[in-house]
């Protein structure tokens, strides 16, 4: 008789309302959320917890519209949806087992069935924030990679480009366009792997390697000691005159002129996070004014 009381009790309580305010169900997920790749024609993001195993699950279309949420053109890009049972779904489930390969599968394996499905009522919506982080990855911090000239120490705003090549520095493998990576412009003798502290200056002029479009202050851009033209300069050297074991382009003493060679292609990371959240969201078992869903994360790697 009091299991039952209990049963009831917790019943009443996860299925009433006092003038409209929000219910107090616990549902203690991990805030971060998996996205589904085996399904194309639409999007499917969701979460799994186990003791018990549960699941909620957002399904809306793949469209150009709803791609952007994923590849935004543009940081804090928002995007709102309307669940409608059909289109946009939003559910909440609990299972007999570990229902990470039934989620996504196109034929589902045996062994896990759904105990419980709660679908969103119609009408709830769905708040995406997207917002994104891009990073080159040649080790310095792209805070540091701002001459911050406007003095706002935000290096997104007027962001500097040292060599001038319409590609700003904190997204610019290739610092001083020599057509060797700013992270392999450093000899790493403090072992940080970060050409920024203690950087390798071989002309002594001044101006640290990844910075400078002459390393070896013979009068000739780096990228011009290119002599296979294979864009790789750490593999040419002037076996006959030039100083043993050193470098064309960090050699002053081999000093020809080569043909130019094209730029090595530059390439930099997106890091996109997407924020979902569900206002007025009603699962018939409990009902929340609003529901923070989660975060995805994805990178992307982008070319200039």
């Amino acid at each position: 008789m009091r299991k039952l009381l209990y049963i009831l009790s917790f019943i009443f309580l996860a299925t009433s309302c006092d003038d409209g305010d929000v219910i107090e169900v616990e549902l203690a997920f991990e805030d971060t959320l998996t996205f589904c790749d085996e399904i194309t024609q639409s999007y499917l993001l969701y979460k799994i917890k186990s003791t018990p195993y549960e699941s909620m699950s957002l399904l809306f279309p793949n469209n150009n519209s709803t791609d952007l949420i994923f590849n935004p053109s543009e940081n804090n890009y928002q995007e709102t949806l309307t669940i409608d049972g059909s289109n946009v779904k939003f559910n909440y489930r609990t299972y007999n087992g570990n229902p990470q390969n039934l989620l996504c599968a196109l034929i589902p394996g045996s062994g896990v069935n759904i105990i419980n499905d709660y679908p969103a009522a119609s009408g709830a919506t769905v708040e995406f924030l997207s917002t994104f982080i891009d990073d080159d990855n040649d080790g310095i911090p792209s805070a540091d990679e701002d001459e911050n000239l406007d003095g706002d120490n935000n290096y997104l705003t007027n962001p500097s480009d040292f060599d001038g090549d319409g590609i700003f520095n904190y997204i610019d493998a290739d610092d001083d366009n020599d057509n060797v990576l700013t992270k392999n412009e450093d000899d790493n003798e403090d072992g940080d792997n970060n050409p920024f502290t203690n950087p390798k200056d071989t002309d002594n002029d001044g101006l640290p390697n990844y910075l400078d479009a002459d390393d070896d202050g013979d009068g000739i851009d780096s990228r011009l000691e290119d002599e296979n033209g294979n864009g790789i300069l750490t593999d040419d050297f002037d076996e006959e005159f030039g100083i043993q074991n050193t470098a064309r382009y960090l050699d002053n003493t081999a000093s020809f002129e080569y043909e130019d060679t094209t730029l090595n292609v530059n390439d930099y990371v997106r890091t996109v996070t997407v924020s979902v959240e569900i206002q007025d969201v009603d699962l018939g078992i409990f009902s929340r004014d609003l529901l923070s869903l989660g975060t995805y994360t994805k990178t992307i790697n982008l070319t200039d």
